[in-house]
């Protein structure tokens, strides 16, 4: 007997429980405000770092790249892709919310295709996509077979050569049950056949928000200790 069903319930469950998680959010959460220190710190930290690691895999420029986001919010990381030099008619996201749909498309370049979709079904051909972008989707998604699903969808739309952009969590946060790390163990059973490179990065948010008003160098030297970082980034380059 299939199992597909049971699959397709399976993940019909993770979405109503996602949307359920994300309606308890607060909608303007100030820890993740620019002109918070803390956000501002860890946001700079965390670009010069994936732009290090897309100049070292000869990825630079992006002008003339096919880029998705798979689960944009409210378009952050579309408009730094832009800002690094991607063509807005080249750039793609999806997000299972509505209204950061919305959001983003209201504030990123007009040409930025922006899309309602679940990641278990992206809504694009084989093989369309150059870079696909993933950033604390996995982590929000707690059911295992779902996780695998949204990798196998990521692989299906990315060219042979193309390489998806990893930055998520690798601690569990006690304090939100919505939550799930995901180890490189299982980062690599996800993307079989795939060269995974990952990195800690990312310092302990509690700690940035705390010392980056006080010493910028301080939250500098304390992100180069590994078991401070709370994130992986990383490249999952597919042959």
């Amino acid at each position: 007997m299939s199992d597909e069903p049971a699959a397709a319930q399976a993940a019909d469950g993770e979405e109503a429980r996602v949307l359920r998680a994300f309606a308890r959010r607060e909608p303007a959460d100030p820890r993740y405000e620019w002109s918070n220190p803390g956000q501002l710190f860890l946001v700079q930290s965390r670009e010069r770092l994936l732009l290090r690691m897309l100049r070292a895999s000869g990825r630079l420029p992006l002008r003339d790249r096919d880029v998705l986001e798979v689960g944009c919010g409210t378009g952050s990381w579309l408009r730094s892709l832009v800002q690094w030099g991607a063509d807005p008619a080249r750039v793609a996201a999806i997000d299972l919310i509505p209204a950061r749909v919305d959001e983003a498309r209201r504030l990123s370049a007009p040409e930025v295709r922006v899309e309602v979709a679940n990641a278990t079904a992206v809504p694009y051909p084989d093989a369309v996509f150059d870079l696909v972008l993933q950033s604390t989707v996995f982590t929000s998604v707690l059911d295992a077979g779902t996780r695998r699903r949204i990798a196998a969808e990521m692989l299906r739309v990315l060219r042979p050569g193309g390489a998806v952009l990893w930055y998520d969590f690798h601690v569990d946060n006690p304090r939100n049950a919505d939550v799930k790390a995901v180890t490189p163990r299982e980062v690599r059973a996800l993307f079989p056949g795939c060269r995974v490179t990952l990195r800690r990065a990312g310092l302990a948010p509690p700690l940035a928000r705390r010392l980056a008003p006080l010493s910028w160098m301080a939250c500098h030297l304390l992100e180069k200790l590994p078991f401070l970082c709370t994130h992986h980034l990383g490249l999952i380059e597919r042959p």
